[in-house]
């Protein structure tokens, strides 16, 4: 595509235009999302591991599945119920 031919196309109404577009920004995520999130892929993580691990052992147990799915869970709650508390925000002190 020649050098003039592109200048026209970017002068036209609706067209690029000579400056790129602008980078759209990252959503500012407060710390109770973060949290959330990294609670998510670990306790995926764990509960994953947790299903390979009864289907590869020899007498499949599902009771023992559902225990530690039922840990899994109950700690995730613990972790995030201590996350709330160590990283809540510390409110400025009143004039």
């Amino acid at each position: 595509m020649s050098r003039r031919l592109k200048r026209q196309i970017g002068k036209a109404p609706g067209g690029r235009g000579v400056e790129p577009s602008p980078r759209p920004r990252a959503v500012a995520r407060t710390p109770l999302q973060r949290l959330n999130r990294i609670l998510l892929i670990g306790g995926g993580g764990l509960a994953i591991g947790a299903v390979l691990l009864a289907l590869l052992t020899p007498p499949f147990k599902p009771v023992e599945l559902g225990i530690n799915l039922l840990a899994i869970g109950l700690g995730l709650l613990m972790g995030k119920g201590i996350g709330r508390f160590m990283f809540r925000r510390v409110l400025p002190a009143a004039k």
